[in-house]
C-alpha cells in the first residue's frame, strides 16, 4: 500500500468514526506486518548466508559473527594449584588471570563458547 493510500484510509477513519473502518485498518495493519516480518526473515537469512553487513538505501542488515566467551575456569583444570588460586583470588577467583598469568596458558589453549551468528535489520533515518 502506498503512503497516499494509507493517508486516505487514515483521513477516512477520522471522518467516518466507524468501528468497522477501524477494524479494517487493524486487519490491514496485521496483514502488512506479517508480510513485512516474512520479508525481514528472508533478508536476515540471506545476509546470514552472505556473512557480511549489507546496506541499501536507508535499510541496513547488520551481520554479527557471534561472540566468543572464554572459559578460564575450565582451562585451569578441576584442581588448580591452591597457591596459585590464593595468589589470584580476591573475594572471588580471577580465573582469567589465573589461567593466563598463573598457569601461563596461551589464549588459544583456553576453551570458549561462541554465540550463533545473527543479523539485525533496521531502517535508518
Amino acid at each position: 500500500m502506498s503512503e497516499d493510500g494509507m493517508a486516505i484510509k487514515v483521513a477516512r477513519f477520522r471522518h467516518a468514526r466507524d468501528r468497522s473502518e477501524l477494524a479494517r485498518l487493524m486487519l490491514d495493519w496485521q496483514d502488512l506486518r506479517r508480510r513485512l516480518d516474512d520479508l525481514g526473515a528472508v533478508i536476515e537469512a540471506s545476509v546470514l548466508e552472505l556473512g557480511k553487513t549489507v546496506t541499501t538505501g536507508n535499510v541496513r542488515a547488520s551481520y554479527s559473527a557471534g561472540r566468543k566467551r572464554y572459559d578460564y575456569k575450565a582451562a585451569c583444570g578441576d584442581e588448580p594449584d591452591p597457591d596459585l588460586v590464593e595468589q589470584f583470588s580476591t573475594k572471588k577467583i580471577d580465573w582469567r588471570k589465573l589461567a593466563l598469568d598463573g598457569i601461563g596458558l596461551d589464549k588459544d589453549e583456553i576453551p570458549y563458547t561462541q554465540s550463533e551468528p545473527s543479523v539485525s535489520l533496521k531502517l535508518e533515518d
